[in-house]
């Protein structure tokens, strides 16, 4: 489970403070996200204010990840740290203001046109690299050095045996064919990832890609969810998470998926089947509610939605 404090921790003696150090006032104001709210620092930066000091290494190992992108492998903006400062309870970040509007509020995301857009951006993301290896699988993981030189379908495999004795007693109130899907997971898993390998964002959905002008002008919001593998577990990610909460996301994300690997080879359509139940297997219970049994809450039930949706788009 995510623990950290949010934008609601914020004391406004405590922001009004750090604001003055930088000459901005509450007018500066550009945006709120769950952990930072996000003010204009001139024309070409942004502050953005966290409530939790505790990210202090996170954000520090974000920032190192951003001097290690290979910016010319990707058509888009992506972002930079410049500073990290901690001021009381309360950390200072200032990045590059990267160009555009977020997807879902610059274009109609219902329409043709707009999952066009959406599976462009996917498929110039996957060609994402690194400048150097970083020498881990998790981008914030917490031991790098433990599993150091872990192949990637066995760094799959290690978090999805982690995970399923949580997952599975109520999944399988859900989901009649859970158990299946993990033992075909588990034997997937077990022989070695060959493949190229990239920077995997993690959580790929339109409000992380800005807009300009029908096309896409940056990728933002590296983080918790960021890997280094197959770029193939961020298609499969991203399909799913677009108008992931609708009525028709069934429809939606098979359609998604079905164009993403029309020009896959079926061996490769098998592995994005395979990666987008362990996505939906190991977030189902990541967002509990308050006072909420997990299994009525909105991921979960988007997870097994995805768990219980037939992928016949493999079979081309």
């Amino acid at each position: 489970m995510i623990t950290r404090r949010d934008v609601s921790s914020i004391t406004d003696d405590a922001e009004q403070q750090l604001l003055a150090a930088h000459e901005l006032t509450s007018s500066d104001l550009i945006a709120t996200g769950t952990e930072a709210r996000v003010y204009a620092l001139g024309s070409d930066r942004v502050l953005k204010v966290y409530a939790d000091p505790g990210q202090l290494q996170a954000l520090a190992s974000i920032a190192d990840l951003y001097e290690h992108l290979d910016r010319a492998t990707v058509p888009f903006s992506l972002p930079e740290i410049h500073s990290i400062e901690q001021h009381g309870t309360l950390l200072a970040v200032t990045e590059t203001r990267l160009p555009g509007t977020p997807m879902g509020k610059a274009i109609d995301l219902n329409t043709p046109a707009a999952e066009e857009i959406y599976l462009a951006a996917l498929h110039n993301f996957g060609g994402l690299r690194l400048t150097a290896p970083l020498g881990r699988r998790m981008l914030l993981d917490p031991d790098p050095t433990t599993h150091s030189g872990e192949n990637w379908t066995a760094f799959l495999l290690r978090l999805l045996e982690q995970k399923l004795p949580t997952v599975l007693p109520n999944l399988r109130i859900d989901v009649p064919a859970v158990d299946s899907i993990a033992d075909r997971l588990t034997a997937r898993f077990a022989y070695p990832y060959t493949g190229p390998e990239g920077v995997i964002h993690g959580d790929l959905y339109p409000d992380n890609i800005l807009v300009v002008d029908g096309k896409i002008g940056a990728v933002l919001d590296f983080g918790t969810f960021t890997l280094f593998g197959d770029p193939l577990y961020d298609l499969a990610g991203a399909c799913a998470y677009y108008r992931m909460y609708d009525d028709d996301r069934a429809a939606v994300r098979t359609r998604l998926l079905a164009t993403a690997s029309a020009d896959l080879t079926p061996d490769r359509r098998a592995d994005l089947a395979d990666y987008l139940h362990l996505t939906a297997l190991l977030s189902c219970d990541l967002y509990p509610e308050p006072d909420t049994h997990i299994r009525t809450t909105g991921h979960y039930q988007w997870a097994a939605d995805v768990l219980n949706t037939p992928t016949d788009w493999t079979n081309r």
